[in-house]
């Protein structure tokens, strides 16, 4: 694809499926507390500590996912077939194996994570029962993390839409089945969400799995193709360190809030799932100026990169403020939407009129680092992160 086809009609079409996906996702990765809290505080609570481990281990799987979605996206441009095959099996292999090691420590070390994160004491046992869970989903979800990187280096975000729309479904229907109890099925709370998650993450590795011309053959692999399997990590490490830097302090930031007592972790559920609803689109249009800023390098054509970014920066930074506003002025009903307490709501009404200041500068913190990394240069935003 050359870097002439990058042009705004083509932004849109490619932004609007990716807007959808995050909508999805949000709903997959926060339907367990939102069905929750119509379960009991103290679950909501579990999982929203268990939910801060899931997505810092997740972060590891992106290392690879964004390496390779970056250089598929610069070897696509270049025309080098070859190479685009060969990045498509190395990362499937390190995301898995990477899993596999996740997945036993948190079957080992559950418990003593939870005491160590000071998680209230009436909430420990429910979120490390619902940490072990997940912990079996671990290797499907880096699969299908890997997956829809491949995809989304090749500008299918519809396919990545519609298999998060079946994903979210299931998992809707898992947690109705498993959370409440249906029919014969008992009420199971946070352990029930924890396997619907499972469940919905192993429809979601098959979905996904159909991507382009890929034979995924680990024949691809010998002789080891260690040059390119240093500049994944060259890319992913300080494009994952990014994002990892910074859920490592949010986690740090929990323990704090964990001393509080549950409806600060509560109130902290809903917050992080309003200001999720806040960035979601400029972030599904940094995505896909992402790509379109890859095939631009991989074709030479740094001009046209450097328009889009401008582009982006200028049209959606007043949008997400715009939204955040709104949501700060009816804070009260929204939060009275998932909870009846009133500390919940009184301290939920606070952090939104935080938020509307805060977003301006996420809005060019999502815009710029993507941007950054698909030209490749990861290690400044990583460096800045970190310092932040």
């Amino acid at each position: 694809m050359a870097a002439s086809t990058s042009s705004k009609p083509v932004l849109w079409k490619m932004t609007w499926p990716i807007f959808i996906e995050l909508l999805l996702q949000m709903l997959v990765g926060n339907i367990d507390q939102i069905m929750l809290s119509h379960f009991n505080a103290t679950a909501v609570a579990a999982v929203g500590n268990a939910n801060q481990v899931i997505t810092i281990l997740l972060l590891t799987f992106s290392v690879i996912s964004l390496a390779s979605t970056i250089l598929i996206s610069q070897y696509l441009g270049a025309g080098q077939q070859e190479k685009v095959q060969q990045v498509y099996v190395l990362s499937a292999v390190v995301n898995l194996a990477v899993s596999l090691v996740l997945m036993a420590l948190l079957l080992l070390g559950a418990d003593r994570l939870m005491a160590l994160m000071q998680v209230p004491a009436e909430a420990r046992a429910e979120a490390a029962v619902y940490l072990r869970i997940t912990a079996v989903s671990l290797p499907f979800q880096a699969l299908m993390l890997t997956f829809s990187a491949f995809l989304r280096a090749h500008a299918r975000m519809t396919v990545i839409m519609l298999s998060t729309g079946v994903i979210n479904l299931v998992n809707i229907l898992g947690n109705t089945a498993l959370i409440y109890g249906l029919g014969p099925l008992p009420q199971l709370g946070a352990a029930g969400a924890a396997l619907s998650t499972l469940t919905c993450r192993m429809v979601g590795m098959c979905l996904l799995r159909s991507i382009p011309g890929a034979t995924l053959s680990p024949r691809m692999l010998n002789p080891w193709p260690s040059m390119l399997f240093r500049r994944l990590l060259g890319i992913g490490l300080p494009a994952g360190g990014e994002g990892l830097s910074y859920n490592l302090s949010q986690a740090a930031s929990l323990v704090f809030v964990n001393m509080i007592g549950t409806y600060a972790v509560t109130t902290r559920v809903y917050a992080v799932i309003f200001a999720q609803v806040c960035f979601m689109l400029i972030s599904a249009v940094s995505q896909a100026t992402a790509v379109l800023v890859g095939y631009a390098i991989g074709a030479r054509d740094f001009e046209e990169a450097n328009r889009l970014n401008n582009h982006v920066l200028k049209v959606f930074t007043p949008i997400t403020i715009s939204i955040t506003l709104v949501l700060a002025l009816f804070a009260k009903p929204l939060y009275g939407l998932f909870s009846t307490d009133p500390q919940v709501i009184a301290l939920g009404q606070k952090i939104m009129c935080i938020e509307v200041i805060l977003e301006i500068g996420r809005c060019f913190n999502i815009v710029l680092v993507r941007d950054l990394q698909a030209v490749g240069d990861v290690r400044y935003p990583v460096t800045i992160g970190i310092i932040s």
